[in-house]
C-alpha cells in the first residue's frame, strides 16, 4: 500500500516536472530568422518573437502579421497619444530637378527623432510628397509656387495615405508623431532645384535636419568651372545659417563706398571665387534680404556678387526651421 502510494507520487512528480520542459521547447523561435525579421521590419524582439511562435520560419506570413498588427496598434496609440505636445523632430527637403518637397515630422522626443526608425519614416514620407508633386502640372512663374498638402490627399507608392503611415510609426515608436508641414515646390523659369539640411543628419539621400533650404539657380555651363553642386551646396549653407528672409535686390554701387579687397588662400589663389573679377561693397551685418548679404565664406563680398562671379543666379528660394516658420 506504501509502495503504491510512493509510485504513484513519483509519476505526479515525474509529469509535473516534465510539463515545463514541453513548454520551453514549444518557446523556442529559430534564433537566424529572429534577427532577420527584426533587420527587416524594425520591430521590437518580443513582436517579432510573437510574430516567429505563430509562423515558425515563414517569414512572410510573420512580416504580413506584424504590419497588419502594427497598424491596428498604430491607429489605436495615435488616438490615445494624440495629445502630447511634439516639440522635437526632423525637416526633410528632396528635389528631382524642377519639382521638390519639404515635409516636417514632430515626436515628443530627441531620442526618437535621432533614431533610424524615425528618420526612415520621414525620408517615405518625402519621397512620397515629392512623387506626388511630380503628378501635378507645374505652374512656373518667375517665383517658386508653394503647394500646402495633407495627410489624406498624398499616397504612397503602395497606396497608404501619409496618415496610416504616420499611425503605424506611432505604433511602432510608442511617441505621438505628427507632420506639421507637407508642401511641394516648383521651381521659376529658367532655373533648377538645390537643397541643403543643418545638421546633416539624414540618410543617403534624403537630407534632413533642424533647418532646410531650398534653392532655385540657374548657371551657365563652362568647361571647367567651378561646381555647380558645390556652389549650390554653399548658398544653401548662407541661407540657413544667416538667416535670410527675402531675395531681395542687388546692393546699388552707389549706396556705399567700394572695395578691392579678395580673400586669397595660402597659394595665392581667390579658393572660393576665382572667377570673380570685380569689386567689392561694404555690407549691413543686420541685412536679412539674401542678395545683399555678405557672403558666409567670402564676407568681402555680397551673395549677389560672388554668386554673378560664378556665372549663376539666384531666382528665388526658401528657408525652414523646425517648429517655426517658413520662408516661403
Amino acid at each position: 500500500m506504501l509502495r503504491a502510494s510512493f509510485l504513484s507520487r513519483a509519476v505526479i512528480r515525474g509529469l509535473s516536472t516534465a510539463q515545463p520542459a514541453v513548454a520551453a521547447q514549444s518557446e523556442k523561435v529559430d534564433k537566424d530568422s529572429l534577427m532577420k525579421l527584426r533587420r527587416k521590419t524594425g520591430y521590437s524582439y518580443v513582436n517579432c518573437r510573437k510574430a516567429l511562435l505563430q509562423f515558425g520560419t515563414d517569414l512572410s506570413a510573420a512580416e504580413k502579421w506584424l504590419r497588419q498588427n502594427a497598424e491596428k496598434e498604430g491607429w489605436a496609440k495615435a488616438a490615445k497619444l494624440s495629445s502630447r505636445q511634439t516639440s522635437q523632430g526632423l525637416v526633410s527637403v528632396k528635389t528631382a530637378g524642377k519639382v521638390a518637397a519639404i515635409v516636417e515630422l514632430s515626436c515628443e522626443t530627441d531620442f526618437v527623432a535621432r533614431g533610424e526608425p524615425f528618420k526612415q519614416l520621414l525620408a517615405s514620407l518625402v519621397t512620397a510628397t515629392l512623387e506626388h508633386a511630380k503628378s501635378v502640372p507645374a505652374q512656373h512663374s518667375d517665383k517658386i509656387s508653394t503647394q500646402t498638402l495633407d495627410v489624406d490627399s498624398v499616397k504612397t507608392a503602395d497606396g497608404k495615405s501619409l496618415r496610416e503611415v504616420i499611425a503605424m510609426g506611432v505604433g511602432k515608436l510608442g511617441e505621438n508623431i505628427s507632420a506639421k508641414r507637407i508642401k511641394a515646390f516648383y521651381a521659376p523659369q529658367d532655373s533648377e532645384f538645390y537643397n541643403g539640411s543643418h545638421p546633416k543628419d539624414g540618410l543617403q539621400d534624403v537630407p534632413m535636419g533642424r533647418f532646410v533650404s531650398l534653392l532655385a539657380m540657374n548657371r551657365k555651363k563652362i568647361e571647367g568651372q567651378f561646381p555647380t553642386e558645390r556652389l549650390a551646396d554653399q548658398l544653401c549653407q548662407h541661407i540657413i545659417g544667416m538667416r535670410s528672409e527675402s531675395l531681395g535686390t542687388p546692393v546699388d554701387p552707389n549706396e556705399s563706398k567700394k572695395q578691392t579687397e579678395t580673400a586669397k588662400n595660402a597659394d595665392g589663389q581667390d579658393e572660393l571665387n576665382e572667377f570673380f573679377q570685380g569689386q567689392t561693397t561694404q555690407m549691413d551685418a543686420d541685412e536679412t534680404r539674401l542678395l545683399r548679404q555678405s557672403f558666409m565664406l567670402n564676407p568681402s563680398q555680397t551673395v549677389y556678387e560672388y554668386v554673378t562671379g560664378h556665372n549663376a543666379s539666384i531666382k528665388d528660394f526658401v528657408r525652414f526651421e523646425l517648429g517655426g516658420e517658413s520662408s516661403d
